[in-house]
């Protein structure tokens, strides 16, 4: 290792684990050779001495599938590279479902895999008993293969990461502890250590279960935390290979390795126990914790049913290791909010092995070029908000967080701890209305309402989950009478200032120089014309606009624009989310009813789509949007938040004569998906332009410069290779939500991007993206056969260029 502390650099990384050397080896390999690198005792000491080092490549979405696939690409080839052996090997995996619902939910996933690229399919118990010798399948009801999944010894892939740093010019540190950050004018500008002061430009925190301490020095939320994770080892057992497939058993929440002639097997509790809440000791190195048999006894039960030969095994070491979870299950990555230049990667939840490749590469291509070449908004540090890293939240989330890595990934699975924490000011009069309430960045939301004499418990399923009568009854309501709902977790900003239109026209692709009280819904766009949000704009005044954006980006969306306000310009945004209840009144009968509540003339010519005001309504006067994200006449009401509750009152008393039924979130999805509305992360994100998106109407090229224009003009002169459609199925009783491939001709070509259940059009609703290299044309497109694999099952579907329901989008404008 390097022997003198620099008293400079370029970029300095916090943390030697796996994923510390990972990102100092893709930095070098992008020509950074003034890397430093701080460990605080030895590399790989923390956490990654101890993983079982298993690299599996399926993950929840394309991205983070492409980031694990790269480790299998990377581990495979560094000893020849770095002249360290890493002991990687290709063993494939196995997963074991002991239930029919287990089943199909990997069937769904081996799909998934499919369309991702992965080689995975179901296979007879006999050949999984086959591949794992000593394996017994008693139990069980199916079993699936992913024969490019691999294992790594941990320890020895981070030293080679770490040699490969150091051959193209990277200093290690070991020893030697960061003590806190510099910070000037809102950058990064050194670090103090134990061992002297380090001026520097940028800082990677890569720490580990110690990145949300590294993260308070620039007082940055990094919602993580500790927890045990166990694992037990035996001795050889006799007919065991040394090498076989991983087997997971998702439904016994254990999985399985081989171990030099042994086993190793351990797993992830439902009940998880948090460590280091008050501290983690200074001289924790190659630590273990306490044996703890009673929390391991379900993975020995599991075992004992899996491979009885355990029956008769000498354990001869259980592993307790504290490693790192979030919130919400995903590590975080990315340059951090309200700083420049300070970048994380951390908070693995115990796939810090598999994922650690393609991490390092990501933050290395952020550091880089200012982006990722992945789109990884589902583990963007931006997700978290400020007061996610209090203590007890923390706590009780990650209690929860380690099981979920196991449970059934049914749609729409909702978290039940550390909740409530934020509720709207409708919440209490939701709940009397018996909601059952979803939780999306901390906000309490009602999901869909139980009638009299049901409870609001989610019971789920994969194919008839228990909302969904209540879900249609919410849906249809919206389409034939009126239906409001609650939304005041959006995201609410003011932009003011005498710059601020000038400021907007930049940031924005559509056109801000508009009338005072008109509504814009614009793109954002990055400089390759693609999306990094899209929002509505309201001009309130001269100088000031209301913009409005989704819950989960609200931080994201916020550094976003604030970054890119220049020093010298006259405009500030300001949060205002909290200010502001949302009512949203949507339907035939929304005019009717609101009529009655207000003096304000809501007529067509009265009242314009697109059209916001202030108008008196109730006791209350709100900021009346008219728009729509769910495809019906309606308004948007922005109510100062202490007057939500008599708004809410008036409007539910009055709607007792026009069938006013109250919506949740499922079927304001299911609404929006049935008349083409797209959503940020799934349907478009920043790898996907409006012109794609079939929302080139929100662009307007002839208003002057704005990112992303140079990219969508060029676009449009060379002509579409991929364009956004819709999908119906012929069969009525399937389900669509994500990640269904799409076939055409037979052949597998695209993936559904997002779906739902489109309850007017009687069918399964999705999107999704299609290519043809030639020129993409509406001809090329209707002249294709299409089906949508579902469950192992491919389904034929019916293509549209517009949506199904109302293709001209002509209800809004009633």
């Amino acid at each position: 290792m390097s022997a003198q502390l620099p008293t400079q650099a370029q970029i300095v990384i916090i943390g030697g684990g796996i994923v510390g050397c990972s990102t100092a080896y893709h930095l070098t390999r992008h020509g950074y050779t003034d890397v430093v690198l701080l460990e605080r005792k030895e590399l790989g000491s923390g956490t990654t001495w101890a993983a079982a080092g298993l690299v599996a490549q399926l993950r929840q979405n394309q991205e983070m599938t492409n980031l694990a696939k790269y480790a299998t690409e990377l581990y495979a080839k560094l000893e020849a590279e770095t002249g360290v052996a890493t002991g990687y090997v290709t063993t494939g995996a196995l997963g074991v479902c002991q239930t029919e619902d287990r089943r199909r939910e990997w069937l769904r996933g081996s799909a998934m895999a499919g369309a991702f690229g992965i080689e995975m399919y179901e296979i007879s118990l006999k050949e999984a008993e086959d591949m794992v010798p000593g394996m017994s399948a008693e139990g069980l009801v199916s079993a699936f293969y992913l024969p490019k999944d691999g294992q790594t010894n941990p320890l020895e892939t981070t030293q080679a990461l770490a040699k490969g740093a150091r051959m193209e010019g990277a200093q290690i540190f070991e020893n030697t502890l960061v003590t806190d950050i510099k910070v000037k004018d809102g950058a990064i500008c050194g670090v103090s250590t134990d061992a002297g002061e380090i001026a520097c430009e940028i800082v990677i925190n890569c720490a580990g279960m110690w990145g949300r301490e590294v993260g308070k020095m620039v007082k940055v939320s990094l919602p993580l935390a500790a927890a045990e994770h166990m694992h037990a080892i035996t001795k050889p057992i006799e007919g065991m290979p040394t090498v076989f497939p991983c087997v997971r058993d998702f439904d016994g929440r254990t999985y399985f390795k081989s171990e030099v002639g042994g086993i190793l097997f351990g797993g992830f509790e439902a009940v998880a126990k948090p460590w280091g809440m008050k501290g983690i000791p200074g001289s924790f190195k190659f630590t273990e914790l306490s044996e703890d048999w009673d929390q391991f006894e379900e993975f020995m039960e599991c075992g004992l049913q899996r491979f009885p030969a355990l029956e008769e095994a000498e354990v001869r070491h259980l592993s307790v290791v504290p490693e790192s979870f979030t919130p919400d299950n995903a590590f975080m990555v990315g340059e951090a909010p309200g700083i420049k230049n300070f970048f994380v990667g951390c908070g693995m939840n115990s796939v810090g092995i598999a994922s650690a490749a393609g991490v390092g590469r990501a933050i290395a291509q952020w550091v880089d070029q200012g982006y990722p070449e992945e789109q990884l908004w589902p583990v963007d540090v931006r997700r978290y908000f400020p007061w996610q890293q209090n203590n007890r939240y923390v706590h009780d989330r990650v209690v929860e967080s380690v099981g979920i890595l196991y449970e059934h990934h049914y749609p729409n699975r909702q978290r039940t701890t550390a909740r409530p924490v934020i509720c709207s000011p409708l919440h209490d009069r939701l709940k009397d209305n018996r909601a059952a309430f979803s939780m999306i960045a901390g906000w309490e939301r009602a999901d869909w309402f139980a009638p009299e004499g049901v409870d609001p418990v989610y019971a789920y399923d994969w194919r008839t989950p228990n909302w969904l009568p209540y879900q249609k009854a919410e849906h249809l309501a919206v389409r034939e009478a009126v239906g409001m709902y609650d939304l005041t977790s959006m995201g609410k900003y003011l932009v003011q200032g005498s710059d601020a239109e000038a400021v907007l026209q930049k940031i924005c692709a559509g056109n801000m120089a508009v009338a005072v009280g008109q509504v814009v819904y614009t793109p954002v766009l990055n400089a390759k014309g693609g999306f990094e949000t899209d929002i509505t704009v309201t001009r309130v005044g001269e100088d000031a606009f209301f913009v409005v954006t989704a819950a989960g980006t609200v931080i994201r969306d916020f550094d976003y624009i604030k970054r890119r306000i220049p020093a010298d310009a006259r405009a500030t945004i300001t949060d205002v989310t909290h200010g502001y209840a949302m009512l949203a009144v949507m339907g035939p009968e929304a005019r009717n009813l609101l009529q009655n509540l207000t003096d304000a003339d809501l007529s067509n010519e009265g009242f314009p789509f697109r059209t916001g005001r202030e108008i008196d309504l109730a006791y209350a006067r709100p900021l009346a949007l008219r728009i729509s994200y769910v495809g019906e006449l309606g308004w948007e009401f922005y109510i100062p938040s202490n007057f939500a509750l008599g708004v809410f009152d008036a409007i539910m008393a009055e709607g007792e004569k026009f069938g006013l039924k109250l919506v949740g979130m499922q079927a304001v999805n299911s609404l929006r998906m049935e008349c083409g509305y797209r959503h940020w992360e799934n349907d478009i994100t920043p790898e996907d332009t409006p012109l794609e998106a079939g929302l080139a109407f929100a662009v307007d090229f002839n208003k002057g410069d704005f990112v992303g224009q140079d990219a969508l003009l060029a676009q449009k002169q060379g002509g579409l290779v991929r364009k956004m459609v819709q999908f119906t199925l012929d069969n009525p009783e399937a389900k669509l939500y994500q990640n269904e491939p799409i076939y055409q001709n037979g052949e597998q070509v695209s993936q559904i991007t997002s779906g739902a259940y489109g309850f007017k059009v009687g069918s399964a609703v999705g999107m999704g993206y299609l290519k043809n290299p030639d020129g993409i044309t509406n001809d090329w497109i209707l002249d294709g056969q299409y089906e949508i694999m579902v469950e192992g099952e491919r389904i034929p579907a019916k293509v549209h260029l517009r949506s199904p329901y109302d293709p001209q989008n002509e209800r809004t404008r009633l």
